[in-house]
């Protein structure tokens, strides 16, 4: 696994993380942990997991 791939991984677990618990501003989180914009916070969300924030957020709440 490249560095790059591993350092995806561990935050889009931290998105998973904020995303269960309610975090709704999707641009604040992308620059949170260090995405370049909304955009790539997506684009690699997806590619991880298959999914949108938007639709694991919606998949993720209790």
């Amino acid at each position: 696994m490249s560095v790059t791939r591993y350092r995806n991984r561990i935050r889009v677990g931290r998105a998973l993380d904020r995303l269960e618990r309610g975090e709704r501003d999707l641009s604040g989180l992308a620059a949170d942990l260090g995405f370049a914009d909304h955009a790539h916070l997506t684009r690699t969300v997806r590619e991880e997991t298959g999914r949108t924030p938007t639709v694991l957020r919606r998949l993720l709440r209790p």
